[in-house]
């Protein structure tokens, strides 16, 4: 996915022109509105805008070279980017325990766009050991003394040549990346925010789980294999409509629950009353579990 505003350093419309992430996260920010109990604060959404495009995660692809940037690839549950996730999500408590409002608003938007990147269907292709693979020479290719970033460098010209074609090259593997995230550009810049806000019910905001909440999502959009059948065929309708319908919807949900995961832990929610009855205690709790069954 992309965000927008990352190529201009330090610009002055950072986070002001909306691109994807930004529009998942307003999707989400207009949830959990629904839901955040009065008086507990959370960011609004101008706060968590001004942490994306240059200032996000995003920003730091412009760095050069590779050294110490932050996976974007899903990589297993025991992964970079799963942790990352977490990481993020911990300090977005302690942030709202703390009534730090700017360190808050920066945590939940860095967690927003890596919870996207987990749940985006060409971030679950091994790009990066693809480009291990083709990276022959582990040195990067210097020019006037600059490491340049991004170039597969081989043992020779002839195979330098060969391996950036396979990854940059039509049909290559980051060229159909590019393409994939470009796709949902257009398709997500076409839909008005309630297209993409899913119908999640009371239930589902009691006791969330983080990392369940996660690997739930990820359960549904991994199957159906979106991105292998793109790799194979491009665009079609049928995969414009999946990820109208489920990838789009999907990322906003989990975005939705995971801040309000942290909501809950910061301030101490619980959803039974003091008064609630036994009775009503487990068919509350049921009905959190068939929630999460759907």
């Amino acid at each position: 996915m992309y965000s927008t505003t990352t190529l201009a350093k330090n610009s002055k419309f950072t986070g002001k022109i909306v691109g994807t992430h930004q529009q998942l996260d307003q999707a989400a920010r207009k949830v959990l509105a629904r839901h955040l109990p009065r008086g507990r604060y959370f960011p609004n959404i101008k706060e968590i805008r001004h942490f994306s495009g240059a200032l996000g995660p995003d920003g730091l692809k412009r760095k050069s070279p590779d050294n110490d940037d932050p996976s974007h690839m899903f990589d297993g549950e025991n992964g970079e980017l799963v942790q990352q996730i977490l990481d993020h999500h911990y300090n977005l408590v302690q942030a709202l325990k703390k009534q730090n409002e700017v360190r808050a608003a920066f945590e939940a938007a860095w967690l927003a766009h890596k919870v996207t990147d987990a749940l985006t269907p060409a971030h679950h292709f091994p790009l990066s050991e693809a480009k291990e693979e083709l990276m022959s020479n582990k040195e990067f290719i210097k020019i006037f003394g600059e490491p340049i970033k991004g170039i597969m460098h081989g043992r020779n010209m002839i195979e330098t040549a060969r391996n950036n074609w396979l990854y940059w090259g039509a049909g290559g593997y980051f060229s159909k990346h590019v393409a994939y995230e470009y796709g949902v550009v257009i398709i997500a810049a076409a839909l008005p925010l309630r297209k993409i806000i899913p119908e999640i019910g009371k239930a589902e905001f009691c006791y969330v789980d983080a990392k369940r909440t996660l690997f739930d999502a990820i359960a549904r959009i991994k199957p159906l294999e979106i991105y292998n059948n793109f790799r194979k065929d491009g665009w079609t309708t049928d995969l414009a409509l999946e990820t109208k319908n489920l990838v789009l919807p999907e990322i906003v949900r989990a975005i939705a629950l995971i801040w309000y995961s942290a909501v809950e832990e910061a301030y101490g929610l619980n959803c039974e009353s003091s008064t609630m009855s036994a009775k009503n205690s487990a068919k509350l709790q049921k009905d959190v579990e068939d929630a999460r069954k759907k």
